[in-house]
């Protein structure tokens, strides 16, 4: 692709701020005014500083309403993708390349206790917010809990809005709690209204379980069964094996206690 010229980014940039600025009109004004390229380049640079101070804003406000949590980030750069070994190792490395992607596949990160599985679901809901995409993290006990909510008089709307209004839609820990048939369709209308949803739409899921045994967290019959298949109908599955990070910094010493010594009287 050709590199676009000094008009066409102040022209990209304008339209970022809510302002039309066609580059012909800028490359005539240009023209009239007899600017140099200096000059030009000069120009260009209040639109692009205002255009990324908008993205900063825009990534702010998405990390906030995001619920990943901002104590101590999990972040793609903090991850230790040089542990990464196998067959599909390559491609689980190009997951920070997937929060680029305006439309995709629906994502799952399978695998056991401690291998990175919840840190890179965080980072990767935080990469999409730092790219301007909404994203909602949420562990499958909450979301449970939270759809539960929008069978009770007046609190449907606002629990059924929260999983399907974000661009990525995160859910951890599937397997942890159960879905039973009293919550059968929330969680299936869910699932249809981002399927049914123009423009970006993603759902990146975990799980210490391999899909296969999915139908055990999802009780309610063929409904929440379908469900489950709708979630993975379309999806990149990573199947993370190995072991687990966590205790990888532990310090173990080993002491022996003894009987005290009585001391006698004159000695030192």
């Amino acid at each position: 692709m050709a590199e676009q010229s000094a008009f066409e980014r102040i022209a990209a940039d304008a339209r970022a701020i809510g302002a039309n600025v066609p580059a012909a009109e800028t490359a005539r004004l240009a023209e009239d005014r007899g600017m140099g390229a200096a000059e030009v380049e000069a120009v260009a640079e209040t639109p692009s500083h205002l255009a990324a101070k908008k993205r900063e804003r825009a990534a702010r406000m998405h990390l906030n309403m995001s619920h990943i949590p901002q104590k101590s980030p999990k972040t793609f750069d903090n991850f230790d993708f040089g542990r990464v070994r196998g067959k599909g190792g390559e491609a689980l490395a190009g997951l920070p390349a997937r929060a680029n992607l305006h439309a995709g596949r629906n994502l799952a990160l399978i695998g056991p206790e401690g291998v990175g599985k919840t840190h890179l679901a965080q980072a990767y809901g935080r990469a999409c917010c730092e790219r301007g995409l909404q994203a909602y993290y949420v562990k499958a006990r909450e979301l449970s809990d939270e759809l539960a909510k929008a069978v009770r008089p007046g609190t449907a709307a606002s629990a059924m809005n929260q999983p399907i209004r974000p661009a990525r839609l995160i859910i951890d820990e599937i397997g942890r709690c159960k879905f039973d048939k009293e919550r059968t369709d929330p969680p299936s209308r869910v699932v249809d209204a981002r399927c049914e949803k123009d423009g970006p739409n993603l759902i990146l899921m975990t799980s210490n379980f391999t899909a296969d045994k999915w139908d055990e967290f999802f009780t309610g019959g063929s409904t929440l069964l379908r469900v489950s298949d709708g979630l993975l109908d379309d999806a990149a599955v990573f199947m993370i094996g190995g072991t687990g990070y966590r205790g990888s910094a532990l310090e173990t010493f080993s002491v022996e206690a003894v009987p005290s010594v009585s001391r006698l009287p004159g000695r030192k």
